[in-house]
Parts: C-alpha cells; sequence; structure tokens
C-alpha cells in the first residue's frame, strides 16, 4: 500500500467537505514543532502528538504512539543542528485539520543546510489544543556523499 498516496487522498476527501467559514490553523500551531526541536525540547516534541499518533517518514517504519514518538526524537533533536518549516498551506475543518509545507535541516556548526523536504500532517483538536495526528515527510535534498574511487591495479 502507498502510504503517502493514501495520506493525500484522506487529506483530499477532508477538504471536499470543507466550507468558506474555516479556516487556516494558528501560527502557534504551525510553528510549535519547529519552536520545541529548536529549544532541543524533546518532551515538548512528543507533546504536540495524539497518544495513537503515527508518523510516516519516507524508508521507514511507521513510528507509532506516544513512546515511540518519544524516542523518534530523542534520536533527532540535537542542538547542533536546527529545523526550520514553512507551510504552504492549512485548513480547518470542524476538529479537524491539514498542513502542508517545506522544512529545512542546518548544521548550525557549519553554517550549512544539510536537508530539505517536505511535510504533510493531519491535526486533530481536543480538549481545545491542536494536536498532530498523523504527520508524513520526505526528503527532496540531502547531502551529497562525496565518493572516491581508485581503480586496483591490473597489473600482476
Amino acid at each position: 500500500m502507498n502510504i503517502p498516496a493514501l495520506c493525500l487522498a484522506l487529506a483530499c476527501d477532508a477538504l471536499a467537505s470543507c466550507t468558506p467559514g474555516d479556516q487556516a490553523l494558528p501560527n502557534n500551531v504551525v510553528t510549535a514543532m519547529e519552536t520545541a526541536f529548536n529549544r532541543s525540547d524533546v518532551e515538548a516534541c512528543a507533546d504536540l502528538y495524539t497518544d495513537d499518533a503515527e508518523i510516516l517518514a519516507e524508508d521507514a517504519p511507521v513510528v507509532r504512539g506516544r513512546t515511540a514518538i518519544l524516542a523518534f526524537f530523542r534520536d533527532q533533536v540535537a542542538r547542533d543542528i536546527s529545523f526550520d518549516t514553512d507551510t504552504t498551506a492549512s485548513l480547518v475543518s470542524g476538529d479537524l485539520a491539514f498542513e502542508q509545507g517545506t522544512y529545512r535541516v542546518r548544521d548550525v556548526r557549519r553554517g550549512v543546510d544539510v536537508e530539505y523536504g517536505e511535510f504533510l500532517n493531519v491535526w486533530k483538536r481536543m480538549d481545545g489544543q491542536w494536536k498532530n495526528y498523523r504527520s508524513m515527510f520526505h526528503t527532496t535534498q540531502s547531502p551529497r556523499a562525496d565518493v572516491t574511487f581508485s581503480p586496483e591495479d591490473g597489473s600482476s
């Protein structure tokens, strides 16, 4: 099953039922991840997700549930990298919302960007707070690997 296509289909289906009165997610919601990440606050990153949330990363197993999401962010968050997002679209319909955008990961020690990608989030409003229910991302550009090749000398 093609998970990204399924998520996109679900988002499109949700959008089809939106009305003109629907609105975008609040700015503090769409910037919460980069704020927590850049503070190296692993707990705050995980707290943005519902208990039954899933993170669907490219070429990786699904990260499912609070414990796994906390472990995921423990592996991802580091003081020597920064995370920047740009929301290109978001729409709220009742207690559900979607957010689409791009992200950038920067090595702050070297001052270079090391990864670019795109993301799609599905949010649920629970007890008045927006929580990420499904998060999908894929890398569109990552660091080039410098490869050197030295052929073996064929003479004996």
